[in-house]
């Protein structure tokens, strides 16, 4: 199917615009990017092949017939598959007699007409009007009961304040303007850029994550107040006694349960996104230059006379992306730099909501230095490269060097105030 021929022109069948006999996405796969590879669509089965059917995300019984999670439900033609569709509670690919690969539900057929605004912005202003109950009941909650008032915020930020923004942003768009061809390309795009990205894996990320709960684990046999003394980012001992490496390990600690937890699946998500647009050697140098200039602004213009946590690497990981998919905006697939900047207005609602237990310095200062580092990178950066420069490289083993050090210098001061 021409992407630029006109939907009326295409005969419909049971799959809308889509004809028995033809894959519609096929000529729309970004072929000369990273993600535009036909086989991220899982090959069919051999005891599909040939056939129509669905496969299930979940249990499911069909008939009488059991099927796992996983497995294909099979289909004797396309309008029983059809039929068959709404009796799974979770269909994820389609299986097409013509074709050898497994057919996302969500390319199950293209768009044919202009979206509608009205409904639309309907949709999208109940999700805004639920999102908006969920975040002042949480944050009612915080308030009338103090001691688990930053368990709340988080509640309100992971189930409030994201879809919130979300949902005003999406009310915002004027969807109604895209012509028919731009919104499948587009819907091709994501979902090929989807799958890519869920399919690479970084160890180094994975490692670090583990150091990270690993040091937790070492500060929570401590103790955690003693343990933040002992290596975290003790204002008075920097400024005074010169332990200026305090910049660092504070970023590989963290205050409590929560913390890490939040911590941890914040620099994963964020950190998987680094790895695969630029590079894993790029992670750690990344990580390392904002922990630090989040450290620095925590130091000079935070409060307290203790900060710790990761949360100056993760904000710079975030700015450090928005550079780069500000570079690569046409390649990319336009969710991601809308969600990003989605995250950056969260993260500066949660800040001012919890002034008072969240050092809004060092996430500052950690945002602003990925921002630069991408500023200064941005020249020579490459959407996923199949190598990192040699350049690169020295970097990254340098800033993992350094973050090792940091981790020894963090047991070695935990074994010392546990002695």
């Amino acid at each position: 199917m021409n992407p630029d021929s006109p939907v009326d022109a295409v005969d419909e069948g049971p799959f809308g615009a889509w004809r028995e006999g033809e894959v519609w996405f096929r000529d729309l796969i970004p072929t000369h990017l990273p993600w535009g590879r036909e086989d991220l669509l899982d090959a069919v089965p051999e005891m599909a092949t040939g056939s129509y059917g669905a496969r299930t995300g979940e249990d499911a019984q069909v008939d009488g017939q059991r099927y796992g999670r996983g497995e294909v439900v099979p289909a004797a033609s396309a309008e029983e598959l059809l039929g068959l569709l709404p009796s799974l509670k979770e269909a994820t690919d389609l299986v097409f007699p013509w074709y050898n690969r497994m057919v996302p539900v969500a390319l199950l057929s293209p768009h044919r007409e202009r979206i509608d605004l009205a409904a639309y912005r309907a949709e999208a202003g109940g999700r805004f009007v639920r999102a908006l109950l969920v975040t002042g009941a949480a944050l009612g909650l915080g308030y009338a009961f103090p001691n688990y008032s930053m368990l709340a915020l988080l509640a309100a930020t992971m189930y409030g304040l994201f879809p919130l923004v979300e949902s005003a942003a999406t009310w915002l768009q004027r969807i109604d303007r895209l012509p028919v061809p731009e919104l499948n390309r587009r819907l091709v795009n994501f979902e090929f850029f989807r799958r890519w990205l869920l399919g690479r894996r970084s160890r180094l990320l994975m490692v670090g994550v583990g150091l990270m709960v690993a040091i937790f684990v070492g500060q929570t046999a401590v103790g955690l107040d003693p343990s933040i003394e002992a290596a975290a980012l003790v204002k008075a001992r920097v400024r005074n006694d010169g332990e200026w490496w305090r910049l660092v390990t504070t970023g590989l600690m963290h205050g409590h349960l929560l913390h890490i937890l939040f911590n941890g699946m914040a620099l994963y998500n964020l950190g998987r996104i680094v790895a695969a647009l630029v590079s894993p050697s790029l992670l750690g140098v990344v990580f390392l230059f904002t922990v630090v200039t989040g450290s620095l602004a925590s130091l000079w213009l935070g409060p307290g006379p203790a900060s710790v946590g990761a949360s100056g690497g993760i904000l710079g990981c975030l700015g450090f992306l928005l550079v780069v998919t500000r570079k690569f905006r046409a390649e990319l697939p336009g969710f991601l730099r809308t969600n990003l900047l989605q995250a950056s207005l969260v993260v500066a609602i949660f800040g001012w909501l919890g002034s008072r237990f969240i050092d809004n310095a060092a996430h500052a200062g950690g945002f602003l230095g990925g921002i630069l580092l991408g500023l200064v990178f941005s020249p020579w950066i490459r959407l996923a490269p199949p190598k990192a420069r040699p350049a690169a490289r020295v970097l990254s083993a340098l800033s993992l060097a350094v973050l090792a050090a940091a981790a020894a210098k963090i047991a070695w001061e935990l074994w010392r105030a546990a002695a």
